[in-house]
């Protein structure tokens, strides 16, 4: 079995590398699995793949085989995504294409809409243009957030809609044409496809091992990190507004399940679409309390969404003019679930209360909201 993996070095990218190693091994699969990586700074691809493979927070089964025998199973392609040549095409003949690379950013500022749209767009199109005679099947992994503004109950299916997604920012737009430039360009050839889509990710917690552990902290991680060191200001803290819609919430979802989803389904030709999400959204208002009372910041308040609105204070600037103009959209948004019959059906989705909530928020701020520097 042939795999190409893209984004490796990336927060879900890494556990889908360590997922994949483990089913070569587990299973005795005479496996290979080829990395689309490249160079940063001084370190190589090589570098970088190898100390995922042997840091702390690597799984124990890893560890235990060492590098010398997990580098029988791995070919790093040093390169840059939109650098990859055609002559690359010989090997990987018959492999699964495994497209986790991406560029998150909820970004609402205009001069980034560009930016996010290419960074997300075109080497999607530039990968399978040029490797779609070679592979066996593409698997792209998208955004449960590509469904836009939505109400009610969301399906795996985002391609046969009677509407057009309105989307919060130039992020959730760009995946969502990726998805759509997959679907029909797959069709178009004849070659099999997968469109897989992970909501809000946050750490491990699947098994006690590196439990709560994430190596890149992002969206709600990033408001609790805003009110931490806001907290640390020895000055009195400032009331802090939040414009909220009570009955929403936030979808999160564990990186290491979505991980176990991912090289679960991607042989299966069944499975089209998918909505890798927990049951049930985190509602906002809760899991802002949560945060702020783990974080030591107490003076805030909780108001419907106002279009005229002015700064009353330093932190509610800093706050609205950074991380919380990029949130606004998703604690301001309408209601929905999302139908996770068919995901529960292929591996029971963990269970993320406020008690769960609270201790990955706990862990970050142990950590001081460290990344990892890959």
């Amino acid at each position: 079995m042939k795999i190409i993996l893209t984004g490796a070095t990336g927060v879900l990218g890494s556990q889908i590398m360590y997922e994949i190693l483990e089913l070569f091994i587990r299973d005795s699969i005479n496996g290979k699995l080829l990395l689309i990586s490249r160079s940063k700074g001084k370190k190589s691809a090589l570098d970088r793949i190898n100390k995922l493979l042997s840091s702390s927070y690597t799984p124990k089964i890893l560890k235990d085989q060492g590098l010398e025998k997990l580098d029988q199973y791995i070919e790093i392609i040093d390169t840059d995504l939109d650098s990859v040549q055609e002559n690359f095409s010989s090997k990987i003949d018959g492999a699964y294409f495994i497209h986790s690379a991406g560029y998150v950013n909820l970004s609402t500022d205009e001069e980034h809409r560009e930016k996010i749209f290419d960074e997300n767009t075109k080497i999607t199109k530039v990968i399978l243009n040029n490797f779609h005679h070679s592979i066996k099947k593409f698997i792209y992994i998208g955004t449960a957030f590509s469904s836009g503004e939505r109400t009610g109950i969301v399906e795996n299916d985002f391609h046969n809609l009677d509407f057009i997604p309105q989307h919060r920012n130039a992020y959730e737009n760009a995946k969502f044409y990726s998805e759509n430039f997959v679907a029909k360009r797959c069709k178009d050839l004849g070659l099999p496809f997968q469109i897989l889509r992970p909501s809000v990710i946050c750490g491990r917690l699947m098994d006690d091992e590196n439990k709560y552990f994430v190596s890149k902290y992002m969206v709600f991680y990033l408001l609790a990190k805003f009110f931490y060191l806001a907290a640390q200001r020895t000055t009195e803290q400032e009331n802090v507004r939040f414009m909220i819609n009570e009955k929403t919430g936030l979808n999160i979802i564990p990186v290491d399940y979505v991980a176990k989803i991912i090289v679960s389904v991607f042989r299966r030709d069944d499975i089209q679409q998918l909505n890798i999400v927990s049951h049930k959204s985190l509602n906002l208002v809760k899991g802002l309390e949560l945060i702020m009372d783990e974080m030591g910041y107490k003076n805030y308040t909780i108001i419907r969404n106002a279009p005229h609105f002015e700064y009353q204070n330093t932190t509610e600037k800093l706050y609205y003019e950074s991380i919380g103009k990029h949130l606004k959209p998703y604690l301001v948004t309408s209601a929905k679930q999302f139908n996770t019959t068919l995901l529960n059906s292929i591996l029971e989705i963990p269970v993320l209360d406020d008690e769960t909530f609270t201790q990955l928020i706990r862990y970050a701020k142990l950590h001081k909201f460290k990344d990892v520097n890959i």
